[in-house]
């Protein structure tokens, strides 16, 4: 796989994300990419990074879906459900934001993220409220599916040095680090 700059190889992209083995690395290349946007192209693209969102997307809904019937009144598997389903959004996060394509179509594809994460929280804590003791509705208010925008270093390697380096501060001999919130 290369760094994307035709139709042919956005799609080849398009369909690697939609078989999810190689994320970091076709996203990675995706982030670099760059395609001249025409009338045609851009239209079709556009559909194609629909298309993979949305796959994505209902891949994200059967697999939380499936962890939350195992959960079995274990909390801990609660959480690692929404957790993990958080994630995954973080992931199609940087695919909707790629600086390939316009602002408009990376403001339409987040929004689809947007929507889908505060209908799946509104849906969770609906059916919390059957829950008496009110701890389900807690865990899961504690826990929103809707700050999957705040996940960071969703694949562990994809945080640059000079990335890291502008957010943090060295302490003291032992270089502990500090994340610094406010610039």
């Amino acid at each position: 796989m290369s760094i994307p700059t035709t139709y042919a190889e956005w799609v080849d992209c398009f369909d690697q994300l939609k078989e999810g083995t190689k994320d970091e690395e076709t996203i990675r290349f995706m982030e670099q990419g760059s395609i001249e946007w025409t009338t045609g192209v851009a239209e079709r693209l556009t559909q194609r990074l629909y298309e993979t969102i949305d796959f994505r997307l209902r891949q994200i809904a059967d697999q939380l879906q499936k962890e939350l019937n195992h959960w079995n009144g274990d909390e801990t598997a609660l959480v690692k459900a929404i957790l993990s389903a958080r994630k995954r959004l973080a992931v199609l996060k940087r695919v909707a934001l790629l600086p390939a394509f316009p602002e408009q179509v990376r403001e339409s594809m987040y929004n689809i993220l947007q929507e889908y994460a505060k209908s799946t929280q509104q849906s969770l804590e609906d059916s919390s409220k059957t829950d008496r003791t009110g701890r389900l509705r807690m865990l899961i208010k504690n826990n929103p599916i809707t700050h999957f925008d705040q996940v960071e270093n969703v694949f562990g390697s994809s945080i640059s040095t000079s990335q890291t380096d502008e957010n943090t501060t060295i302490k003291g001999p032992k270089s502990t680090r500090r994340r610094v919130i406010l610039p």
